[in-house]
């Protein structure tokens, strides 16, 4: 018998002994061919699957190897080659072979698969641009990639044209179908886009670029519940995809589901255990919910893997008792130093700032906040003089129009508490005070009402708002009070009374009181030097414009009062003023008169609000997890001598007096 002919009768033998699930049997048998036969690909490939059955992924990556050393153009190994990277969440190899694959063997599941990729490590460009150059060079998608260039050139309709006219040939073409899902979320058409990604879905639910899309669609429409399936599925077709964790993380932690979203967090942590963005969502969602310590060590770890970050040593800072190490600082003054980017210079200003005040060094602290205040005044645009005016004309609109309170909703809601006035003005404190009360749920600064105000500023944009109130009946009014307290329900459980803590909303009690005219409206207030101080004193993420500027503070502290007693003269009794400087000094007395103007029974909760284990998202959360003390009164008198502008404007505050 020849060698060729024993060689086959073995290799036959071999491999019915694996389709018989006699692996040992045939391992010894392949080994017994390979002594004589070191090369063979057959002998080779059997062994490879056995070990690939038997889960042994690293003698099988050998065994590819080889092969494809023995092979390079073999499709099948080099399939192979990917799973088992893949298998051993070998990212960096995974994705090297996949692209080598991608070179050798264009597809377009391989172009989806490295666009995958790409948006895994946030690289949108990049990701389109993958799936381009496949319609680029296979004159089957010639059409689509036509569309993509019609797009890139901002030729909308053409692009549209040419997708349409795919879908003219095959009306399931998922890649056409999706391409004008794009185009329609580019156009904001997101309806339209919402339909196509879905049919896209019922088509192929394993695409997963279409659950991407989906996904950030409904983020971006702030679809949150909605958007949490389509981030699972994204997820459930490719558990390692970093952006999506770390996306329905922040969906979750926007939905107050603290510890879902750390939890995805911490999941996206150990695929990318480097990432200081995450550590800083980390920290954010830690301090929410009073895990002091462990929101501590993710702010250093954040600072650890990016050590010019401002936003990580600012974030320290703004737990207000966080006490930075002489090592700390001296690495914060050499960062001012060097090329950082503007918004981390702004807040690593701050957090010196924070840091020499700890250290009772107030004119070196002042030194630091006056800088980071006028870095990030440069950056936005604001006008006292324009707010006053604006001010003026909402106070001569409601004395003109005072007639359309006959028109006011026809409402039973008495649910919300409105928490209004200027950031630290104590507004957090009374918060946990009636939050700790077993009928009040205390929830965050809700933006629905501003969001209301905007939405009746686009009725007539020439007319704008409030004058556009003029344009709504009372039905209209009962509408949006119903619309206020069905788009608040995510935020609250079942107990019967609810606070919105938003500040801002004081500039629209006129508009609370015409859609929920028995809402409680209490009015937050500290002594204008402090308040206009710790305004200045606070880094704000987003919005409160006014507080970078000493002068720009004031006036618009003056601007709040204006409006403010003009509101109590237009609604005698049904708004509450409470000073912060009065629950520190006679807490059993105001806190009494607090509870009896939101028509609750006295518990002893509310006077130990600091034992409450309740998430609070504002900078005071760590403050109000104490007892209440007396070392922020008067604070600004540490200062005094850079305030001579807050002086000016309260010249009763001069200590020379």
């Amino acid at each position: 018998m020849s060698e060729n002919t024993n060689l086959k009768i073995a290799l036959d033998n071999a491999t019915d002994l694996l389709s018989n699930n006699n692996l040992n049997e045939c391992i010894e048998q392949l080994e017994e061919i390979l002594s004589v036969h070191p090369l063979n690909l057959e002998a080779l490939s059997l062994l490879l699957d056995i070990n690939i059955k038997q889960n042994k992924p690293e003698n099988a990556l050998e065994l590819i190897k080889k092969l494809i050393k023995l092979d390079p153009n073999n499709k099948e190994y080099q399939e192979k080659l990917i799973k088992v990277y893949k298998f051993l969440n070998d990212d960096q190899a995974y994705q090297s072979a996949l692209i080598e694959f991608h070179k050798q063997f264009p597809s377009i599941t391989t172009a989806r698969l490295i666009s995958n990729i790409h948006i895994e490590n946030d690289r949108e460009e990049e990701s389109d641009q993958v799936i381009q150059n496949f319609f680029e060079s296979d004159k089957t998608y010639g059409d689509l990639y036509k569309g993509i260039r019609h797009v890139k050139a901002g030729r909308l309709r053409l692009a549209e044209e040419a997708y349409k006219k795919v879908l003219k040939k095959d009306k399931n073409n998922i890649d056409a179908l999706r391409l004008l899902g794009l185009l329609a979320f580019k156009t904001k058409d997101y309806d339209i886009a919402e339909k196509l990604f879905l049919k896209v879905l019922q088509l192929d639910s394993s695409f997963f670029l279409a659950w991407d899309n989906l996904a950030k669609l409904y983020r971006v429409q702030n679809k949150l519940l909605k958007s949490i399936p389509a981030f699972e599925n994204l997820i459930k077709l490719d558990p390692r995809n970093f952006e999506a964790l770390v996306s329905l993380g922040t969906v979750y932690i926007k939905l107050s589901k603290y510890q879902e979203g750390i939890n995805l967090y911490e999941k996206s942590l150990k695929i990318k255990p480097e990432n200081p963005r995450v550590y800083l969502s980390l920290g954010h969602a830690l301090k929410t919910i009073g895990e002091r310590k462990k929101s501590e060590h993710a702010y250093q770890n954040a600072i650890k893997y990016f050590p010019l970050s401002g936003e990580a040593y600012w974030s320290l800072a703004n737990l207000k008792t966080y006490e930075f190490s002489k090592k700390e600082i001296a690495n914060m003054e050499l960062s001012i130093e060097q090329n950082i980017h503007p918004n981390e210079l702004i807040q690593m200003h701050f957090a010196l700032g924070k840091a020499y005040e700890s250290n009772k060094q107030f004119d070196k602290s002042f030194e630091h906040y006056a800088e980071g205040n006028w870095q990030q005044r440069k950056q936005i645009s604001y006008n006292a003089e324009d707010y006053k005016i604006s001010i003026d004309e909402l106070i001569d609109f409601f004395e003109n129009n005072n007639d359309i309170y006959k028109l006011k909703a026809n409402s039973k809601f008495n649910d919300p508490i409105f928490i209004l006035g200027l950031p630290r003005s104590g507004s957090t404190l009374i918060e946990q005070i009636l939050a700790s009360h077993s009928l009040i749920e205390g929830t965050q600064e809700l933006p629905n009402i501003l969001a209301i105000s905007r939405d009746i500023k686009l009725i007539n944009p020439k007319k704008g708002y409030p004058n556009n109130l003029l344009s709504l009946d009372q039905s209209s009014f009962t509408d949006l009070g119903k619309k206020y307290i069905d788009e608040t329900k995510w935020a609250r459980s079942s107990k019967p009374f609810f606070i919105d803590k938003m500040p801002n909303n004081f500039a629209h009690i006129g508009l609370i009181k015409l859609i929920l005219p028995k809402a409680k409206i209490i009015d937050a207030r500290r002594n204008p030097m402090d308040a206009c101080f710790s305004c200045f004193k606070q880094y704000f993420a987003k919005g409160q414009h006014f507080t970078y500027d000493l002068d720009d503070i004031a006036r618009y502290y003056k601007d709040y009062i204006r409006l403010m007693d003009y509101w109590k003269k237009l609604f005698p009794n049904e708004i509450f003023t409470i000073n912060y400087e009065d629950i520190i000094k006679n807490p059993n007395e105001r806190i009494n008169d607090l509870l009896e103007f939101c028509n609750v029974e006295f518990e002893e909760n509310c006077l130990n609000f600091y034992q409450s284990k309740r998430p609070v998202k504002t900078a005071s959360s760590e403050q109000v997890r104490q007892p209440m003390y007396k070392t922020g009164l008067d604070y600004w008198k540490n200062y005094a001598n850079h305030l001579e502008i807050l002086i000016k404007h309260f010249p009763e505050s001069d200590p020379a007096i």
